[in-house]
């Protein structure tokens, strides 16, 4: 009997300490899973989105970009951020050519902008900007300054807002604008018009009295070398106003009028 009662002591023992283990586990599974969720979330607070650096930015605001990529409130995660999301939407912008969007742990943001480049006015449906490429651009809402001279004569449908100017004189008037730029002349500081009434014959117009500057279309670039030659070595520019034209539409000549008396 004795040895019956042993056996049965012995049972239960185990049965007790099976149980006494059974819940331990099962509080350290807990614990254990406690613990893994704490460090999940120490690890997601850790990769909250806190610097967003812009750069290239001129003409969109840095509140218009970050609205633009819906980073302008609410609490980002940088592991839920896609770059190339970002700069599709980014592209969206009339004023932005080129995008670029980097993250780095592990809580950065890098946004490069490269906008679109004014070159003038021109009226189409409004008054719009044109870029060196020939793109059309709305006028910003908000304020600037801009030292930008009109196209004018461009007659026709421009072409829409965001696309490259379908007229040929509005083509015709950037490559202009844009030679004077590659060649650093002064002229293109005190142009205050690009006249394109007649497509043989553009027009500048200057700011100094409303000089005009006559070119031929076909060798403009000719032109402008012999009136920039004459700008940076004999212009006196004290004198400028009292000239009426420049007209170098003919070869190796630069014909002046000075206005009368």
């Amino acid at each position: 009997m004795a040895k019956f009662w042993n056996k049965r002591r012995k049972k239960s023992f185990k049965i007790t300490v099976f149980y006494i283990g059974l819940i331990l586990a099962g509080t350290l599974l807990i614990y254990g899973f406690r613990q893994i969720k704490h460090m999940v979330q120490d690890g997601t607070a850790k990769f909250q989105l806190k610097e967003i650096e812009v750069n290239g930015n001129y003409i969109e605001t840095r509140a218009d970009i970050l609205k633009r990529c819906g980073l302008e409130s609410s609490p980002v995660r940088l592991l839920d951020i896609d770059p190339n999301e970002l700069v599709r939407k980014l592209l969206h912008s009339p004023y932005i050519k080129n995008a670029a969007a980097v993250t780095s742990l592990p809580a950065s943001l890098r946004i490069t902008i490269d906008e679109r480049k004014p070159c003038a006015f021109i009226y189409g449906r409004g008054l719009n900007l044109i870029d060196t490429e020939g793109v059309l651009i709305p006028v910003p809402r908000r304020s600037i300054s801009w030292n930008l001279p009109f196209i004018t004569g461009a007659e026709g449908p421009l072409g829409s807002l965001g696309q490259r100017t379908r007229s040929k004189k509005a083509q015709k008037a950037v490559q202009i604008l844009d030679y004077l730029q590659y060649a650093d002349s002064p002229i293109i500081q005190i142009i205050s018009e690009i006249d394109m009434s007649s497509s043989r014959n553009p027009k500048l117009r200057l700011v100094k009295g409303g000089v005009e500057v006559r070119l031929d279309a076909d060798n403009y670039q000719e032109n402008l070398f012999v009136l920039n030659q004459y700008f940076n070595h004999y212009l006196d520019w004290n004198k400028l106003a009292a000239i009426e034209y420049f007209d170098v539409r003919f070869k190796d000549q630069l014909i002046i009028k000075e206005k009368k008396s």
